[in-house]
């Protein structure tokens, strides 16, 4: 019982978005759904079955000559577009969407407008939009606020210097200001000279990106995770967006306990709570007396619009509850008595729990008790994300299989997407279900995802773009559907553009989500296909019209051009979901759509390149997507401090994206008779990092596509390598009811595929490595040697799973020369040589 118990305390954190949400219900579901087993959990989503080809004879497909002659397509991709009707190669790789389109448009073939398509512009437009008001709003005023309070504490030690209690936690605020101050002032002092080491100690463990313990704000250590610090997407673009990160890393991750977490290493004392609860109230009383007030409501709104809302007690939720305790000051925390009074009204209150555990807590596989994170208060706290949520429960110590914790320490993307909707991903998630039995926190994930309205999705931008990605999974009738579209290798073509889409999404919010832890001559389309989800191109429609508030925070002239570019989505989003409607109803376009559909993208070569069309309009800033830059981006999506032992190994999960590929497909038209279209698509990667490494695009630019391969082995079934080969058969929906489901993994069976980056290196390099299946479990030892076989290091001697890897080998004091790094699974051995300059 104590595990449903549980459960509905964090679904408190759900039931303010949803008036009609009934908790006796839910509870009911959880009852009935204890120890579910992947075959219960498939009767009660059952994706059904898909058509194993769609069987093209392209003999007789329009223009399918000219894509063949123009593509230079190989027999192997031939092959793919006639058993699929479609096929993606990874052989034609345009630097961007805008320059796929434009290849397009110069050899005259029908174009393919891809939701890919959509999702990408949807994604540069973000990113360029959030930077712009970061550098032109937020970066000022976060300084500003965070000056503006350090300069109330002369104010605050006349008024409570007396007493040495209040004295402590003063000098706790200094630090928890002073801090952030620094980075962006080097020259900052704190108020009280004695902080002066605690403060360089903490900002030299930052430096470190490792996680450390420290006495903060207590006299008992918490582990903090200092790898967050690094700085990574957008914000690697400048020294000040950097030092901006780290400044909003501390303001969102650094918690002010209000009360103790649950974990087997958290062992803070009444006085280490009482000392915080007073520094929240100080913190508070110093934003309402700065005059700075106004300036962090207008941060606050922005991030709430753009993110969501913090996963913490935020500065209204505790002034509210200070209002209802009758505090007046600080003093009032000196009576031990009062703190558990303030704790019991914020437990009756409000949504005290996080529901995303987001540090390194510890659980006891044996006992019962599970994690619960702390009741903190944070200045500008971490968002709650509905798939970090969800990455959180799937894993340990949440999950409990008859009455045992199971020792599951990574989440698969795939639990995302079956909790968003996406029924067909359980298929390829049975064998990981066998192994680690978490269909209850699965089903209750997918539960409570089904549960919010249009109020919550239209809630942030981020909540809309998440809602957009959902509308892609496969519908329960599919029997009217495109012939391509009812192939097993299609559905699977769209969970890589879910998790595409999810990984820009995550990538774009690095900051603000919370993680969780366990191309003139004249040319024309001659033709246009829009691939026919209306519900998306509403969705993102939707989205547009969210995004409309956030341009109440811009100065006149941007705020016009940029109404205007979101009505410009919209519009467009409408447009292209009338099409897509007659598309499956096959009925004929009007003059106008067809002219519409040809219009997608045209340039003139003036003084440069000039676009025009709907799509480039797409992009708030079409300038930035001209560039030879091509848009490869990674990011972190959860991070398990250790393995199932016990030991630590600092597991980081990435998600990302490779380069743009091109895609062929075939449908049939209202008109009569088949078609080819040509159109670019996203690429999907994943891949894990060991010694909590957080991955920057810059790096992953160099190493996403390098042995080990990071793309997961569902898109063998449509895809072409760079070769324009057909890849070996990987996991692949059910097509059958008496067909063996193909389980070949893109790892390979026992070969281990190893690799360093950078090579030569100064300092610091990365060994990529895999864990194959036949080897999953066995231990893993990663050492490095120098040229006299003398061993140097043992980077990592841990049991894993089969995946994708990566540690990091800090030279230290070593010479330059050349070492060797040694990899060993249960008697198969790598060795690969490394070059250090220095």
């Amino acid at each position: 019982m104590k595990r449903y118990f549980l459960a509905l305390l964090i679904l408190c954190g759900f039931v303010h978005a949803q008036s009609d949400f009934s908790v006796e219900a839910y509870n009911q579901f959880l009852q009935s759904n204890k120890d579910l087993t992947y075959e219960q959990l498939s009767r009660v989503h059952p994706a059904g079955l898909f058509e194993k080809t769609a069987r093209k004879n392209l003999d007789n497909v329009a223009y399918f000559d000219s894509v063949a002659i123009k593509l230079n397509l190989t027999e192997a991709e031939k092959n793919l577009l006639q058993k699929n009707g479609f096929l993606v190669t990874e052989r034609l790789q345009p630097h961007n969407f805008v320059f796929g389109l434009t290849d397009v448009y110069d050899k005259e073939l029908p174009v393919f407008i891809s939701t890919d398509a959509i999702l990408y512009t949807l994604h540069k437009s973000y990113d360029a939009i959030l930077k712009h008001f970061e550098e032109g709003i937020l970066i000022s005023k976060v300084q500003g606020i965070i000056t503006g309070l350090h300069d109330q504490l002369p104010a605050l030690h006349e008024k409570y210097s007396s007493d040495s209690l209040i004295l402590k936690a003063l000098k706790d605020l200094d630090i928890y200001l002073t801090v952030p101050q620094r980075m962006f002032y080097s020259v900052a002092q704190p108020y009280y000279e004695e902080n002066l080491s605690d403060v360089k100690s903490l900002l030299g463990l930052i430096q470190t990106l490792q996680p450390a313990p420290f006495k903060l704000f207590a006299n008992t250590e918490r582990t903090i995770d200092f790898s967050q610090f690094q700085p990574r997407g957008h914000y690697t673009d400048s020294n000040e967006l950097k030092i901006y990160f780290k400044m909003m890393m501390w303001l969102g991750r650094i918690e002010i306990y209000l009360i103790t977490p649950q974990s087997e290493d958290a062992a803070f004392s009444k006085e280490d709570i009482q000392r915080q609860n007073i520094l929240a109230a100080l913190l508070n009383e110093a934003l309402q007396q700065s005059g700075i007030r106004e300036d962090w409501e207008l941060v606050e709104d922005i991030l709430l619009h753009f993110i969501g809302e913090s996963d913490n007690i935020t500065v209204n939720q505790l002034q509210e509850a200070f209002t209802i305790s009758g505090l007046k000051n600080a003093e009032y925390f000196s009576d031990l008595a009062n703190i558990e009074v303030f704790q019991n009204i914020l437990t009756e209150q409000f949504e005290t729990s996080q529901k995303i555990n987001s540090h390194i807590l510890m659980s006891d596989p044996m006992s019962p008790e599970q994690i619960k994170p702390a009741t903190a208060f944070l200045l500008f706290g971490q968002r709650f994300v509905i798939d970090s949520y969800v990455t959180g429960n799937v894993v340990y110590d949440r999950i409990l299989f008859e009455g045992k914790k199971v020792k599951r320490m990574l989440p698969s993307s795939l639990d995302v997407l079956f909790a968003l909707g996406n029924d067909a991903a359980l298929q390829l998630l049975d064998e990981e279900m066998v192994d680690y039995p978490y269909g209850s926190n699965l089903a209750a994930s997918r539960y409570l995802v089904e549960s919010y309205d249009d109020t919550f999705w239209n809630s942030s931008l981020y909540n809309s773009w998440l809602n957009a990605i959902r509308t892609l999974a496969p519908p329960a009738d599919r029997e009217n559907l495109p012939a391509f579209m009812q192939t097993a290798a299609w559905w699977q073509e769209k969970m890589n553009t879910q998790l595409a889409a999810w990984a820009q999404l995550r990538h774009d919010n690095l900051l603000y989500a919370k993680q969780s832890y366990s191309g003139g001559i004249t040319c024309f389309y001659p033709e246009g296909f829009v691939e026919p989800f209306p519900d998306f191109y509403r969705a993102v429609a939707q989205y547009a019209e969210n995004a409309q508030y956030i341009t109440s925070f811009l100065d006149d002239q941007t705020k016009a051009i940029t109404a205007e570019f979101f009505s410009h989505v919209s519009s467009v989003m409408d447009t292209l979901a009338n099409i897509s409607e007659k598309e499956l109803s096959q009925m004929l376009l009007s003059e106008s759509e067809q002219l519409f559909l040809k219009r997608t993208l045209h340039y003139q070569l003036v003084c440069g390149i000039n676009y025009d069309g709907w799509f480039p309009k797409l992009f708030w800033n079409i300038d930035d997507e001209i560039s030879e830059e091509k848009d490869i981006i990674v990011a972190d999506v959860h991070t398990a401090p250790t393995d199932e032992n016990g030991a630590p190994i600092g597991w980081v999960m990435h998600a990302g994206t490779g380069p743009v590929n091109m895609a062929v497909i075939i449908t049939d038209r209202a008109t009569g008779g088949d078609m080819a279209f040509v159109g670019p698509v996203l690429s999907y990667y994943e891949h894990v990092t060991t010694n909590f490494k957080r991955l920057t695009d810059e790096e992953w630019k160099e190493i996403y596509n390098t042995a080990p391969s990071f793309r997961p082995d569902f898109v063998n079934a449509y895809l072409a390598d760079e070769n324009g080969e057909a890849l070996a058969d990987g996991s692949m929906l059910l097509t059958g009811l008496n067909e063996d489901k193909v389980v070949s993994d893109i790892i390979p069976e026992t070969t281990i595929l190893t690799r360093n980056y950078p090579n030569p290196f100064n300092g610091t390099t990365v060994i990529a490595f895999s864990v194959p299946k036949k080897l999953a479990f066995k231990t893993v030892e990663l050492s490095v040697y120098d040229v006299r076989g003398r061993l140097l290091k043992t980077i990592l001697k841990e049991s894993l799973p089969s995946g994708h890897y990566m540690s990091r080998w800090e030279s230290g004091n070593a010479a330059s020369g050349i070492y060797f790094y040694h990899l060993s699974i249960a008697g198969v051995h790598k060795t690969g040589k490394m070059l250090l300059t220095k």
